[in-house]
């Protein structure tokens, strides 16, 4: 059995998959408490949340505090003495009294924690966390080597970011786990991840639910190339699929690169719940009339038009008029939007696909189709979606020193490049296999990036370096199709 939760800005979406697919909506206003208790504790639970991005939207970068390990000559923001070098060798250690110097009075909200090469040798990292965790909560500091990648400012961005929301994530964690504990996070491309792995880089979860929409939207209907669109309460995303995945793309945040891909999606900041005053307003104000809520919002219009939403009544404070031009105004903004992808199908989702879509695509020339369980298919790609991987990895020959993601693993003498490969695979499989992967969902490792080369002295070969990228994609799991 699979269960797939999405929390989103108005409901939690629940959908259950056994021998059938059971779909159910609980408010927001209920607590993420009451939808877990509606769930059974057997098979696999996977959760998707905008907590992370909200806490991104709200938070203030000034309330965090970098510490850089660059090594000699290069200057970053709160560099500190130490060095990494690019093989992973210590070449000048920390200065404890510094780190203990910059800590002392200091009243940011969480510490950031980046050496360059310390994806090659954590280290230096490690030893400045134990002395920052005299003075701060581990949820308060994040470090930068899990995130694997050498691209130093944009790791240390990445960081920054991770502190700003992993205490969110891991308050959330605990919230999960006090009802299912064992259970997965939905990352921003649509794979699954453990809360451990999470925890060491919350921005895995970033922007997840268009991710999971995109999954949902190809399981419930099987079309490898569309346009999906996902009416939910606060916002309308757009996400193309291509041979039935979605497009990824680097995040980029607050004019900087990150470390983190998620699925490209197009978010046009209205909804279901979008309160309309002198004009649809591009917020909400809280739930519809028609749900209980203060102020008249897209979904009221739609009941003043005809549609039977909630307790359709509340909603007459709106005329037929305002009603009117209000939707119209909607439609047209939203198809404008999906011609620019030119799709030959577009697939609604969200609560109010089955009221909204039909106009949506005559006005935008193209095929319309609302699948069984759409008002909920994030929840469903929630559900089906596997456990996905992106390890960078380091062999030094000479060192005899093997990292995957900055973590050391057992070296191993290798014959050639195949064997290696072979052998960096298993240990990535591995990986999967602890976090409660299937085998045939990891039988397939992508090689994204492989470079080796020889490093020569005294006219011999003394060492090959060899840097690999090797994942597991993300998608839907075998186990439920």
């Amino acid at each position: 059995m699979f269960t797939g939760i999405d929390i989103g800005g108005t409901n939690t979406d629940i959908a259950v998959i056994d021998s059938q697919i059971n779909t159910y909506k609980v408010p927001n206003t209920d607590g993420l408490d009451n939808a877990l208790q509606k769930i059974s504790s057997y098979g696999r639970l996977a959760i998707s949340t905008s907590q992370p991005l909200n806490e991104i939207i709200t938070g203030h970068t000034a309330d965090i505090r970098t510490i850089t390990i660059p090594g000699p000559g290069l200057v970053y923001p709160g560099a500190v003495k130490g060095s990494v070098s690019h093989r992973g060798d210590i070449v000048e250690p920390i200065d404890p009294e510094e780190i203990k110097k910059i800590m002392k009075g200091q009243h940011a909200r969480a510490i950031a924690i980046a050496g360059k090469f310390s994806v090659r040798n954590d280290a230096l990292e490690k030893q400045v966390y134990d002395i920052v965790s005299q003075f701060y909560s581990d949820e308060q500091i994040a470090l930068s080597y899990p995130i694997g990648a050498l691209n130093f400012p944009a790791r240390i961005h990445t960081t920054k970011l991770n502190a700003r929301i992993k205490g969110k994530v891991a308050s959330l964690i605990r919230q999960i786990q006090r009802v299912n504990p064992d259970f997965f996070f939905v990352t921003s491309t649509g794979g699954l991840t453990s809360p451990a792995r999470a925890l060491d880089n919350p921005m895995l979860l970033f922007h997840s639910s268009p991710a999971t929409v995109a999954n949902g939207a190809y399981y419930l209907t099987k079309n490898e190339n569309c346009l999906v669109i996902d009416i939910g309460g606060t916002t309308t995303e757009l996400v193309p699929l291509k041979d039935g995945k979605p497009i990824l793309e680097t995040v980029v945040l607050e004019g900087a690169k990150t470390m983190i891909k998620a699925v490209s999606a197009m978010s046009i900041p209205f909804g279901g719940d979008s309160c309309i005053r002198s004009d649809l307003c591009p917020f909400r104000a809280g739930s519809s009339r028609s749900f209980g809520g203060g102020e008249p919002t897209l979904t009221d219009a739609l009941n003043v038009m005809g549609a039977r939403i909630g307790d359709a009544e509340r909603s007459e404070v709106l005329d037929h008029t305002t009603a009117q031009n209000v939707v119209h105004r909607y439609l047209d903004m939203v198809a404008s939007a999906v011609k620019e992808y030119h799709p030959e199908v577009l697939i609604g989702t969200g609560y109010l696909a089955h009221y909204l879509l039909s106009d949506i695509a005559e006005r935008a020339q193209t095929v319309g189709i609302v699948p069984e369980h759409a008002a909920s298919a994030n929840a469903v790609g929630a559900a089906v979606s596997k456990v996905s991987l992106e390890v960078h990895i380091h062999v030094d020959s000479e060192r005899k020193r093997l990292t995957l993601n900055g973590i050391s693993y057992p070296y191993k003498d290798t014959r050639d490049e195949e064997d290696l490969l072979s052998y960096a695979t298993e240990l990535v499989r591995e990986i999967a296999r602890k976090e409660g992967a299937p085998e045939e969902d990891i039988e397939d490792i992508e090689v994204l990036y492989f470079s080796s080369y020889d490093v020569v002295r005294g006219w011999r070969v003394t060492a090959k370096i060899t840097n690999m990228v090797l994942a597991i994609a993300p998608g839907i799991s075998v186990e439920a199709l």
